[in-house]
């Protein structure tokens, strides 16, 4: 990836002997330093016979030979580093074995050594030396921040990182806790609510109190109709969405990938995969199967694997499956919040990608989102920081309840999404299988540790700062829960991460009117307010409705009821009707046609989620930061997933 152009001419001669070409080529060698293939067939780490297909790859990637064949588990990193120095007559560093340092390490240079790929290893003769990945492009870096020459030494990229990891575990740690609250504490959800927020919620209490007092009928028959029309507001977003999600068309960035054409494999950029796990060690074969059939250039990914450092199982259970090189294993030291988005955080900073893609454990994307994630990054314009992936269930028809998980996914990812997308409103990311521009992301301020859900915030942020999200056209599977207890917990923490994100934005109400403007301000409104608000009013419309017909003992009473139970009866039915005609629209195109008439049950469906709602507003009151794990593997389809996915560390990309 580095001096790939003096390297690739090198790598070019090299094809070319050792295939039998007689000829000289016209590209030549700079020097007459052995060629990496040459040195690894001499140190036995690949044999003639495997040459020709590595070389094929090289060709067809543009990577060095050395990455290649770390990516591909051909090689350990620390293999093709040796080759190295003794191709640049250099000393390798197994910092494993020979460690830093310590009292070397300057802690405002972090950025510095991450960014350079370097850190200061030794005194030698009063004298620092450094080690470095790639010595030769690191020197003029390291000799400016020195004043003075310094010997450079190799090493591994992962060692260098593991070592700055020990080195400055708190720096990064407390970084990943606290650089949002300290650097924009108004897009921190660290406090609940505001002090100014405190007193307008104590003052509406009070004066609802007062009113309900004076005049109880009136103060009710008001917030009834108040909420009501919030709640119409609501399906009419859902109504829209049918027809501007399906009939409107496809953005330009869902068409990117079909009219740009196929990117070449060399000249895609580096992609870094962020996996944020917790007790994952079930389902972790299956995600490392998925991403290994990516298709995309190996020696282009940087994969990063990120445990908590109190899950020693999960990380024991990925050093079992011996992963290429292209897999990091990052441990975030223990710290509160224990939540996904810190982890994410700490795991940033390591990013080599252009862009950055965040899955959950249980994803399964479909082998070409990164392709179609960079040609829509490409199509867009340099204000697009995101793109959101389109989420469904490989479990979908296990029962009632994934039934009902599959027609609401649809409707939000494959109708309500595009919809705001196309309307200019914010997008709130679905928190898997999103992809971010990692120089926009790191300007974000990246993600909110306390924020429980933690995308939906990030993409209220990007349009705060005038950044757009756009949808893709490609779907990455997951499990749906399938069991009641399970579901509850993700849902509850998935609304009191909207409740949240709701009152850290309306702190200042004025300035998110004039960010978003008229339009985007109805949009958060409607779908980070009204979809929260839905969920906790929408069975008192059901108690209303009854207690205003059943207060009608005699005729003249039920016809002064009349309206009120016409009116309620009138919200309920166009909430739940126009969510049934955008689940069967939605499931209809997906090609999920069995849901189509499950769509009916949703009502029930509803009452459920009501439930997760407060149960998410009791915990925003006492426990906002707590993460209500998932448990995944639960579904009767995981063990076919993993015999699916046994792990073959023989198996190469197609030529």
């Amino acid at each position: 990836m580095d001096n790939r152009d003096d390297y690739t001419s090198g790598l070019a001669e090299g094809a070319a002997r050792l295939a039998g070409v007689a000829e000289e080529t016209s590209l030549g060698r700079a020097d007459h330093r052995p060629l990496i293939g040459e040195l690894a067939i001499e140190a036995g780490l690949i044999g003639r016979e495997s040459i020709q297909s590595l070389l094929g790859l090289q060709r067809r990637w543009g990577s060095r030979l050395g990455e290649i064949m770390v990516s591909l588990g051909k090689a350990k990193s620390a293999d093709v580093a040796r080759l190295l120095a003794t191709q640049k007559g250099l000393r390798f560093i197994d910092l494993a074995a020979e460690p830093a340092d310590p009292t070397l390490a300057n802690t405002e240079a972090l950025d510095f050594y991450i960014a350079g790929r370097c850190m200061p290893w030794r005194w030698i003769r009063r004298e620092p030396v450094y080690v470095a990945v790639d010595p030769e492009r690191a020197r003029p870096a390291i000799e400016a921040f020195e004043g003075r020459p310094c010997l450079i030494h190799i090493a591994t990229d992962r060692d260098i990182d593991h070592a700055l990891r020990e080195l400055f575990r708190e720096k990064l740690n407390d970084r990943a806790r606290f650089e949002l609250m300290t650097n924009a504490p108004e897009s921190s959800a660290s406090r609940r609510v505001s002090l100014g927020q405190l007193k307008l919620v104590c003052a509406c209490a009070f004066f609802f109190a007062l009113a309900c007092a004076i005049a109880p009928t009136v103060t009710l028959l008001l917030l009834n109709m108040i909420l009501g029309f919030c709640f119409l507001a609501v399906a009419g977003l859902r109504f829209i969405s049918i027809f501007i999600g399906i009939i409107a068309g496809p953005t330009p960035e869902e068409l990117a990938y079909e009219k740009g054409g196929e990117i070449a494999e060399a000249d895609l950029p580096d992609y870094t995969v962020i996996v944020p796990l917790f007790r994952e060690g079930t389902v972790l074969p299956i995600l490392v199967d998925a991403l290994r059939k990516i298709d995309y250039p190996a020696s282009r990914l940087d994969i990063k694997l990120v445990f908590e450092e109190s899950d020693a199982a999960t990380y024991e259970t990925a050093m079992r499956l011996q992963l290429p090189g292209n897999f990091d294993l990052i441990r975030v030291p223990h710290s509160l919040p224990l939540t996904k988005p810190k982890a994410c955080n700490y795991a940033l900073p390591f990013a080599r990608g252009e862009f950055v893609v965040v899955y959950d454990a249980e994803d399964i994307p479909a082998p070409d989102q990164l392709k179609r994630a960079v040609a829509a990054f490409r199509l867009g314009d340099p204000k697009l920081a995101c793109v959101q992936a389109q989420l469904n269930y490989y479990n979908w028809s296990e029962n009632w309840l994934t039934r009902q998980f599959a027609i609401e996914y649809s409707s939000f990812f494959d109708l309500l999404l595009p919809t705001l997308a196309k309307l200019g409103m914010p997008v709130p990311l679905g928190g898997t299988s999103t992809h971010f521009r990692t120089t926009l992301l790191k300007e974000a301020g990246a993600w909110d540790p306390y924020n429980v859900t933690e995308d939906a915030d990030l993409g209220m942020r990007f349009a705060l700062l005038g950044l757009r999200t756009g949808i893709i056209r490609s779907t990455t599977e997951e499990e749906a829960n399938c069991e009641l207890n399970n579901w509850l917990r993700q849902r509850s923490r998935w609304i009191k991460g909207w409740i949240q994100t709701y009152f850290v934005r309306m702190r200042r109400p004025l300035a998110l009117y004039r960010a978003l403007g008229l339009r985007g301000f109805i949009g958060f409104q409607l779908v980070i307010g009204g979809f929260s608000l839905s969920s906790l009013v929408h069975p008192l419309f059901y108690v209303a409705a009854l207690l205003s017909a059943a207060s009608g003992h005699q005729v003249h009473d039920l016809l002064e009821n009349l309206p009120v139970t016409a009116f309620n009866v009138a919200v309920l039915v166009s909430g739940f009707g126009t969510t049934m005609l955008a689940g069967m629209a939605a499931t209809a195109t997906r090609g999920l046609k069995p849901l189509v008439l499950e769509t009916l049950m949703m009502p029930a469906y509803w009452l459920l989620i009501s439930a997760g709602a407060y149960k998410a507003l009791f915990q925003f009151i006492l426990r906002p930061f707590h993460w209500e794990k998932t448990v995944h593997g639960l579904s009767r389809l995981t063990e076919a997933q993993l015999i699916k996915a046994r792990y073959t560390a023989d198996d190469e990309p197609k030529s």
